[in-house]
């Protein structure tokens, strides 16, 4: 029972089994609501908002954790507004969460780790002596056994584990080598007592929405994404759109889908009237009905095409911003692609654009702080677009927000 006491964001790293999940921002901004140190507000929708306390001479510290989430506040409370929904706190606003979100890791880690319930991640030098002393036995065990059998029976079966452990070696070569933090013998004990705690089902983890390998899953790069928005003073819900183009429902995919039904249509004709026997009906309306069906999977995916605009023209803000990198051998050379999503107002969907590129030679370290801060979160731009091709015309900042924190 001695463990029920712990503070929100360290019982997050618990039941995470070492790994800080978005779920403990908001437990830790509701345990700050809880002891005065945020001012918290439910509206008439449910959704509960935060404001910082101004802080006084006997207030009391903020623990390293909560000063991040005050900051976090601090930097989602732009263009007048002063309250911020809890679930505005995670992912979603790209580069400028993923920041932010690395120290927010490192501080549960290094808060829990002075309790005693965490070890830090094993180097992954150790990792590997520790692999590599373990196969060396292994394979040197069945090598001995291979050579000194007198048994040619138990030779042969050595000799199978042997090559389907060899086998089984390319599969190990894709085990990541760095370990995360491991929960001590407290950790797992204080795990437990929380998992059974009446409380347990505050901090019940989501799906995971913050990936190690960066900010782009938490990001609108494949798939749509809801990200919190204050433009207009007023904190919404704004369904962003994927950077890529849609794969299915092209006009050229409708032409070279007919041409391959009609190309497979008329030779089955003529090979149905001219067997003998003649084959049955079903072979005639064999290739109408793969066109029934492919063109039943086209046309739907054509008509969402159709329903994102070609050409549209607005003033929205910036809700989302990332970038990532891609390589190419001719020439050596790194283009790191800047991109974000822009909020159109009239809709209340955001459109999602690749807005400016870095190019830079292969493994070089050059970075471009210009392009990276062109656009930042809570930026208003007006904007001559063609949605459905994800290209921008023409982009202007009409009121940039701070560059200095």
């Amino acid at each position: 029972m001695k463990y029920r006491t712990l503070t929100a964001d360290v019982v997050n790293l618990l039941l995470g089994d070492g790994e800080t999940t978005p779920k403990g921002i908001e437990t830790t901004a509701q345990e700050m609501v809880r002891t005065g140190r945020l001012q918290g507000e439910q509206k008439a929708d449910g959704t509960v908002t935060v404001r910082i306390v101004p802080r006084t001479a006997d207030s009391a510290p903020l623990r390293p954790v909560e000063e991040l989430v005050v900051e976090r506040i601090r930097r989602r409370c732009r263009g007048g507004v002063d309250r911020v929904p809890i679930g505005a706190l995670g992912p979603g606003d790209g580069d400028e969460f993923w920041v932010w979100w690395r120290g927010f890791q490192n501080s549960v880690r290094d808060e829990t780790t002075a309790l005693g319930l965490i070890r830090p991640a094993r180097n992954k030098y150790v990792t590997l002596l520790y692999r590599g002393g373990a196969l060396a036995a292994w394979f040197g065990a069945l090598w001995a056994g291979v050579s000194w059998s007198p048994e040619w029976t138990l030779r042969i079966i050595l000799k199978m584990v042997l090559v389907l452990s060899l086998l089984g070696l390319v599969r190990l070569s894709a085990v990541p080598l760095e370990t995360g933090p491991r929960l001590t013998a407290a950790g797992r004990q204080a795990a437990r007592e929380w998992r059974n705690h009446d409380r347990a089902g505050e901090h019940r983890l989501p799906k995971r929405q913050v990936g190690a390998a960066g900010p782009e899953s938490a990001l609108p790069v494949r798939e749509p994404r809801l990200i919190w928005s204050s433009y207009g003073r007023s904190w919404h819900v704004v369904e962003a759109g994927p950077l890529d183009t849609p794969r299915w429902g092209h006009l050229w995919q409708f032409v070279v889908l007919a041409v391959t039904v009609c190309a497979a249509f008329v030779p089955m004709v003529v090979v149905t009237l001219t067997a003998r026997p003649p084959f049955s009906w079903e072979w005639d309306t064999a290739p109408v009905l793969t066109g029934v069906l492919l063109w039943g999977l086209w046309l739907p995916a054509r008509r969402r095409v159709l329903a994102v605009p070609d050409e549209s023209s607005f003033r929205g803000a910036v809700i989302s911003r990332w970038d990532y990198d891609t390589h190419y051998d001719d020439p050596y050379t790194d283009v790191t692609h800047y991109c974000c999503s822009i909020e159109d107002p009239a809709t209340r969907k955001a459109w999602s654009f690749e807005v400016d590129q870095w190019s830079r030679p292969m493994f070089s370290r050059e970075t471009n702080p210009e392009l990276k801060d062109r656009f930042r979160v809570g930026d208003v731009v007006d904007v001559h677009c063609s949605p459905r091709r994800r290209k921008i015309h023409q982009i202007s900042v009409v009121e940039a927000v701070s560059r200095t924190d």
